[in-house]
């Protein structure tokens, strides 16, 4: 029995009434909107129809059915045994009573008394100055009196991993409000190669070009690079194919430094440019595990092939911070449903053209940064896409 008391007057609601509603309703809210939509979407809950502020630390969050908010109110019920601050969720909207009727939310709730007796309550509420109605927690007011509130149905389509917040800015406005990461350090080595492959003692590649590029991504702007070229051991005499492929001459990767100097290079520069900016990576905060900067590469191949079997062959420590990274192939085939044949095809199709020297490392970090700035301005979202520990909770060091 849920007892309300107005002027020392106390109203009943009957245990019998439950809620048939596809809508949630979160009080106390512990994050911020974006966190609460990065939790649903890392946690792999059920994706809700649309997810909108309601006041000061609330939100409603609406399905497609009561069925589904009925799951996922377990679901989110579930998570506050892993969460530092419980989520405090309950069904939003109006109640019904097991024989059908629906009790409004600003109606007195409590059975209607006999004729004469209402009349002599109702003068006596009159003398007293009681009001008649109640206002159930969580009731919303009139979306017409509240323009920032409104919702537009029609305005929300997102695709099947985002969860749309509704305010009246556009899609792409909302989109890029729920963006997780701010940053993005895109990279894209270039390796020691061979025209029609080697011998089988002599395929394995080696980096020969180490770029690094970080891109703010609501502003679109490269804010800081890091190159160094890196001298090949097992494979010292670059091929003929190679040096046309990249550009890259004899000269350059002989004045280079072996890989473990410039992992030690990028990461002391990736730790300052961190901190300055107070940016986060994935899983190297406790308080914010998904962080607010995150790798990004074309394709795997960079992180998961070609640094990582070179570091085991040649018995390096790989800073753990490569374990986790964006591939915004995937992300780019997800979201424009087209699957282009190579880097350039994928610039060519969103309308951007190649700056600088196809198969140059840095820039193609470049231009990959511009991409991925283009795909958040679309209302793409990023998330990670791949990570080498998986049942690690945070990476082992830096």
């Amino acid at each position: 029995m849920q007892i309300f008391c107005i002027q020392n007057k106390f109203f009943n609601f009957p245990s019998n009434m439950s809620v048939e509603t596809s809508k949630l309703l979160i009080k106390k809210l512990p994050c911020d909107m974006d966190e609460l939509a990065q939790l649903i979407r890392e946690c792999k809950l059920i994706t809700p129809r649309s997810l909108s502020s309601y006041g000061s630390r609330r939100a409603v969050i609406e399905y497609a059915d009561a069925g589904q908010a009925r799951k996922a109110l377990e679901e989110l019920n579930g998570l506050n045994d892993i969460l530092d601050k419980p989520l405090c969720v309950s069904p939003f909207g109006p109640r019904v009573a097991h024989d059908g009727s629906r009790a409004n939310k600003c109606t007195q709730t409590k059975p209607p008394p006999s004729e004469s007796t209402a009349t002599a309550k109702k003068e006596i509420r009159k003398q007293l100055g009681l009001i008649d109605t109640i206002y159930v927690e969580g009731a919303r007011p009139d979306p017409a009196n509240d323009p920032e509130e409104s919702l537009n149905e029609a305005d929300i389509t997102a695709p099947a991993n985002a969860v749309p917040i509704k305010t009246k800015k556009s899609r792409k406005s909302k989109l890029l409000a729920m963006q997780p990461y701010t940053y993005a350090i895109s990279v894209d080595f270039e390796a020691t190669c061979w025209e029609k492959q080697a011998p089988p003692q002599w395929r394995e590649s080696e980096i020969i070009e180490f770029p690094a590029v970080l891109v703010n991504l609501k502003t679109g702007k490269v804010e800081a690079e890091f190159h160094t070229y890196v001298m090949p051991l097992e494979s010292p005499r670059l091929s003929n194919y190679c040096t046309e492929l990249t550009g890259i001459q004899q000269k350059t990767v002989e004045a280079g430094v072996p890989l473990q100097t410039a992992l030690n290079l990028f990461c002391e520069w990736l730790r300052n440019e961190l901190r300055v900016r107070n940016l986060v990576l994935p899983k190297t905060n406790k308080s914010n595990i998904l962080g607010n900067c995150a790798f990004v590469t074309w394709t795997d191949w960079d992180f998961g092939i070609c640094l990582a079997k070179e570091c085991t062959r040649k018995r390096i420590r790989k800073p753990a911070c490569f374990n986790q990274w964006i591939d915004a192939r995937a992300i780019y085939r997800e979201w424009y449903k087209y699957r282009p044949c190579n880097f350039a095809d994928a610039l060519s199709h969103v309308d951007l053209a190649f700056e600088g020297r196809a198969h140059s490392g840095i820039d193609d970090a470049k231009n990959l940064g511009a991409l991925i700035c283009k795909m958040v301005r679309d209302g793409a979202l990023f998330s990670i896409t791949k990570d080498l520990t998986p049942y690690q909770q945070l990476n082992s060091g830096f």
